[in-house]
């Protein structure tokens, strides 16, 4: 479970709160919040008992690793190249025989389109056909130098390829080594590609003029209309919610219009985090190995395709969060807790539970971001999360209590608390500060170094300061310095873009 918290400045029982081996804080300090996660690979409650009473956690807990981790349950690391510029198609050679003969003139390259009525979320996929691309083939395929274009519509074509499903196809960049676009299917008739599946031509004699998809929506509708369904409803992790206050909501329609509108502007707040960090890690900005270092440390490079995995995921899964199936996966909750808001990293429908009286435009958005990074498979999405982790949090409040006498002036402040994490900064009363259960950051530290789990904390902290290499890798796998370096990339893009007449003037 993961959650939010908010409590007063100079709290002193920031620690004495649940068994924080099932939960994901995201604590508030004077009313400014601060997100804070655990990692999943620890021993954690059973979902179905509800949480306990806030007592004072032992400060030497047992620790006990789980037989089967949950790094193990995720499916395999998807590796590709962040977006950098859309393909070209060049222009086939003739024959050397017949060169004598004809003029060979450029073909033109291939030219970013505005987005077709029809192309939908294929506009940043889309190219202008040269007119001497190759024909489609049977399967409606025009194959160029090992590449394959279909016709999306008349005179505009999208690069595609095959994954590992036979037969199906999904548009690509060039620069990704995986496709990461929609899945597209093939229409014989109009001997186009588009985004939704082609319906079966019947067989003489055997025709069923039946659209089974439109009948199974329609019994969907109708039976929700009649008995409320929802997603998961009334299941243990609901029961778990309803400890904590009444669940008055269930679905963004649920909510009252302003608290939904909220949740939706805040959505695309956190798409635009990711969208703007993306395009900043395809142009290569000299200023970005500077925030690359902030956030991963020397060792940067040696992580930075993870750091651009994860937020091409992130941006996934936010764009899916505001899609048809991420209604219904927002629930409101009436609590007298402080608790913000929360999830269960078990729990497949990937919810988000909000307590309804701290929903604040503006700061809800570093807190999706943060919770949804810690997801990996979730129901009726065709995105994976990046299972990140939660091994240790960025609160520029706490700075005074790293091992750094002075911390740089960011226009993201978490940056500088990192930056100093990073320079081996680190101290066991950062980590006390939010909280006494340390496993996440323990069994994170002996994984990688290949050593026994009984490591006296202090140990663990040594051990992590000296090592660039596993700074790094425990940064690019945790949840708070992968949302604070994509905000850290947007600002940097955004600067980039806003000024850019000013930089051409300055080369001039």
């Amino acid at each position: 479970m993961y959650r939010t918290w908010r409590f007063a400045t100079g709290c002193n029982d920031a620690c004495a709160i649940d068994d924080y081996r099932d939960i994901c804080p995201v604590f508030f300090f004077g009313g400014i919040h601060s997100k804070k996660g655990f990692f999943m690979g620890i021993v954690r409650k059973p979902s179905v008992t509800p949480p306990s009473s806030r007592s004072p956690v032992d400060a030497t807990p047992s620790r006990t690793r789980p037989g089967s981790a949950t790094f193990g349950d995720g499916p395999a690391v998807k590796i590709f190249r962040p977006d950098t510029d859309q393909a070209q198609v060049e222009v086939p050679r003739q024959s050397a025989a017949a060169d004598s003969m004809i003029t060979v003139s450029s073909m033109p390259s291939a030219q970013i389109l505005p987005m077709h009525p029809m192309a939908g979320s294929l506009a940043r996929y889309s190219l202008r056909a040269p007119a001497n691309l190759p024909a489609a083939n049977a399967l409606g395929l025009r194959v160029f130098k090992s590449r394959n274009y279909v016709d999306i519509a008349p005179g505009e074509i999208v690069l595609v390829r095959e994954t590992g499903t036979a037969g199906e196809y999904r548009a690509a960049l060039v620069s990704e080594l995986v496709a990461l676009g929609p899945v597209l299917f093939y229409h014989p008739l109009s001997k186009t590609w588009t985004l939704e599946r082609p319906h079966p031509l019947p067989e003489p004699g055997k025709v069923i003029d039946i659209d089974i998809d439109q009948l199974v929506r329609k019994v969907r509708k109708e039976h929700a209309q009649k008995h409320r369904v929802h997603t998961g409803n009334d299941d243990s992790f609901e029961y778990s919610a309803a400890q904590e206050g009444a669940l008055v909501a269930r679905g963004l329609k649920q909510f009252p219009p302003e608290q939904a509108a909220i949740i939706r502007s805040e959505l695309q707040a956190v798409e635009s985090i990711f969208a703007d960090a993306g395009h900043a890690i395809g142009q290569n900005y000299k200023d970005a190995d500077a925030v690359y270092e902030s956030f991963f440390g020397v060792d940067h490079h040696a992580v930075a395709q993870r750091f651009a995995d994860s937020v091409a995921r992130g941006q996934a899964l936010s764009s899916e969060y505001q899609g048809t199936w991420g209604d219904e996966k927002f629930v409101g909750v009436d609590a007298d807790s402080n608790s913000a808001a929360w999830m269960y990293k078990r729990d497949f429908h990937g919810r988000f539970f909000i307590n309804r009286k701290y929903m604040q435009r503006g700061v809800l958005s570093i807190s999706l971001g943060h919770e949804m990074l810690h997801t990996n498979r979730i129901d009726r999405f065709q995105t994976i999360g990046p299972n990140a982790a939660d091994y240790f949090y960025l609160d520029s409040r706490l700075g005074r209590l790293l091992n750094w006498d002075t911390l740089a002036d960011y226009d993201v402040p978490e940056r500088s608390v990192s930056d100093a994490i990073m320079r081996g900064g680190l101290t066991v009363e950062y980590l006390n500060a939010f909280t006494n259960d340390h496993d996440n950051f323990l069994f994170g530290v002996s994984d990688y170094l290949g050593i026994g789990d009984d490591l006296p904390l202090q140990t663990a902290v040594d051990l992590f300061n000296a090592n660039p290499s596993l700074r790094a890798h425990l940064a690019v796998n945790n949840a708070d310095s992968l949302v604070y370096a994509a905000k850290s990339m947007q600002t940097l893009h955004q600067s980039k873009t806003e000024y850019a007449w000013l930089d051409s003037l300055i080369d001039d």
